[in-house]
């Protein structure tokens, strides 16, 4: 009976959560098509720069993005200002988010491209969380991402199950601090069960990529798009084997078929959906650009305006495929839905993820 009552009640709160979203999602989708006055936002623009911050390190696959759409980003805003990208790197990105919302200029001269799993960070209460999400104005997001199990060759580790069950072997993972990278295999560790050691520090992809030419680490969790602009041939030359992708259907496109999903990892409900709210959700935002509060709404939609066209952009698209990036935008509105159901995310699924994500590494 207590069961029953239980599910009935879950079932009503994902019901209000899903008719939420989909009223939050018209209505920012109303707001990031509302006209705007281009002659005047082109007079603001004319003559300035516009900065792009990348949370991470030069040289990974948020920096490949915001590179390739920094060199078209300027023509479709209105006054064409000239586009840079600058890197702060620090802490899985809390570091450039903070700096958005809290030093940076509020005229839409900033924008941020700062890492999605950062939103479970402000649901735990991290202290060092200076930023609201539910504040922030959402742009775009270029792709959504999967992540996938990754390891080296010479670890000598062909599939997941060798670091499972009574006798398993030991890999050891590279982390981001509060990102996907670190915060997957800490799931897969203390939630599936495999014996898995965590490095934590990294301040990006490619540090943990140098980490794994060394020897120092046996593996790390990187997104499809990335590992396909920086690791293709070393994966279908089986230098890096896929061990595992944290998606709930198979990517169409990877070199190797029968790669565990979700369903396969996960042995109950529980653990697929600490497993979906812990990694794979927040990875749909991932590459999320967004600007601070305070900017003005007319410079605001030009923006949201700007990034679309941007994605279809036909120089753009060819520069994307020459650079082997990936585009399959999400709007800001959608963007913005997806968060706003995230921190809805349940009391107790937050106590559990904060006692996986933030134990012992």
């Amino acid at each position: 009976m207590v069961n029953f009552a239980m599910r009935k009640l879950l079932t009503s709160v994902a019901v209000f959560v899903g008719a939420f979203a989909c009223i939050w999602d018209a209505v920012a989708a109303r707001s990031s098509t509302l006209p705007f006055d281009e002659k005047d936002v082109a007079a603001f623009y004319k003559g300035k720069t516009v900065r792009i911050i990348v949370g991470f390190p030069a040289g990974g696959g948020y920096d490949s993005y915001s590179r390739v759409i920094g060199r078209h980003l300027g023509k479709h805003i209105p006054g064409n200002p000239t586009v840079i990208v600058d890197n702060m790197p620090g802490a899985g990105s809390i570091v450039a988010a903070n700096h958005i919302f809290n030093v940076g200029p509020k005229d839409g001269t900033t924008i941020g491209n700062v890492a999605g799993p950062i939103i479970l960070e402000q649901l735990f209460g991290n202290p060092g969380v200076q930023f609201d999400m539910a504040k922030f104005r959402y742009l775009a997001v270029p792709v959504p991402e999967v992540y996938l199990m990754l390891v080296n060759r010479r670890s000598g580790i062909t599939k997941l199950e060798e670091l499972l069950g009574a006798k398993p072997r030991q890999a050891t993972f590279g982390g981001i601090p509060n990102n996907t990278i670190e915060h997957a295999p800490l799931l897969m560790r203390d939630v599936v069960g495999a014996n898995i050691k965590v490095v934590s520090g990294y301040k990006g992809s490619a540090d943990i990529r140098l980490a794994m030419d060394s020897g120092e680490v046996d593996g790390f969790f990187n997104t499809w798009t990335s590992a396909k602009i920086s690791a293709l041939e070393l994966i279908k030359n089986g230098e890096w084997v896929i061990l595992a992708q944290l998606a709930d259907t198979p990517l169409p496109d990877l070199p190797f078929s029968k790669v565990p999903t979700i369903g396969a990892i996960a042995k109950n409900e529980e653990q697929r959906e600490l497993l979906r709210l812990g990694a794979a959700v927040p990875s749909q935002f991932a590459k999320m650009y967004l600007i601070s509060p305070g900017v003005p709404p007319k410079r605001a939609v030009a923006l949201e305006s700007a990034f679309m066209k941007t994605f279809q952009d036909r120089d753009f698209l060819k520069d994307a495929e020459k650079g082997k990036i990936e585009i399959d935008p999400l709007s800001g509105a959608k963007t913005s839905a997806l968060v706003s159901q995230s921190l809805a995310m349940s009391a107790g699924l937050k106590t559990r993820l904060k006692s996986v994500l933030h134990g012992q590494r």
